[in-house]
């Protein structure tokens, strides 16, 4: 009845008892295995067990999974720390849409109203599309905007005596909205191309939406003018005319919807 603290310290003694030695006792007749067991100080599964049962090749050679794992975690975290690095600027682009899909952006107006500017509504537009600016957008504009009474169409309105590419200047920079209508005819004549070109100018100065492109009908890629292709890619706001009459009324709700507010531009958020 002489615990014995069965734990990987005493493992030589194991080895020891089982070579040459033999375990002798002063009075035989007290000789029993059973006696001889492990304290409660040893290790967890040896408590209360008989000494001979404790095999230190089993409870004291060395882990290999326990050596090896520390080091397999520390390749692994250098690995994901310099893939992460590779890769931050990908991560937070992705991490910036998410926060943009789950939060949503406030979106900024001009303070500045209609009133502010010395022309409500600027319109460019192709000599031949004249028919369509008589029959569609004017009675359009004059029923759902009444308020604008300061409207500029075409070159026939613009300021007598001053230089054609001036008065083009002047009159966008000093109009609430200016409305650019393209066609496959306007693309392809060079003076309604720079008078598009100081319109998109303009908004680049400054930081405000204020032009929105009508699509007349669908332009051809080959015939595309890059000023619009650059348009489109900054995401810029446009409307596509349908002929569908069932689709007018909802084009012209939403461009009215565009011409009674200015957006600040925000080059931040990717375009769709």
């Amino acid at each position: 009845m002489n615990p014995i603290d069965c734990n990987c310290d005493l493992s030589w003694f194991l080895d020891w008892l089982n070579g040459p030695l033999s375990l002798t006792f002063v009075d035989e007749d007290d000789f029993d295995d059973d006696k001889t067991i492990c304290s409660s100080a040893s290790l967890e599964p040896l408590r209360g067990k008989h000494l001979i049962d404790f095999d230190p090749r089993e409870f004291c050679s060395i882990n290999i999974a326990l050596v090896c794992l520390p080091t397999l975690a520390i390749i692994c975290l250098i690995f994901t720390v310099a893939l992460v690095y590779h890769n931050r600027w990908q991560l937070r682009y992705r991490l910036f849409l998410f926060k943009l899909a789950a939060v949503g952006y406030e979106e900024m107006r001009d303070a500045r109203d209609h009133n502010d500017y010395e022309y409500d509504l600027n319109v460019i537009f192709y000599d031949d599309d004249e028919d369509w600016i008589r029959e569609h957008l004017r009675p359009a504009l004059a029923e759902q905007l009444p308020q604008f009474q300061r409207s500029v169409f075409g070159d026939a309105d613009l300021i007598p005596g001053m230089h054609y590419l001036d008065a083009v200047d002047y009159v966008v920079s000093h109009s609430y909205k200016t409305i650019v209508v393209l066609s496959r005819a306007a693309v392809r004549d060079r003076w309604f191309i720079l008078k598009f070109r100081t319109a998109m100018d303009h908004v680049s100065d400054t930081l405000t939406e204020f032009v929105v492109v009508v699509f007349l009908e669908d332009i051809p890629d080959d015939e595309m003018p890059f000023l619009a292709r650059l348009y489109l890619s900054d995401g810029r706001p446009y409307i596509h005319w349908t002929e569908d009459v069932r689709g007018h009324e909802y084009f012209f709700d939403k461009l009215t919807k565009n011409l009674t507010i200015n957006l600040r531009t925000n080059d931040r958020i990717p375009n769709e």
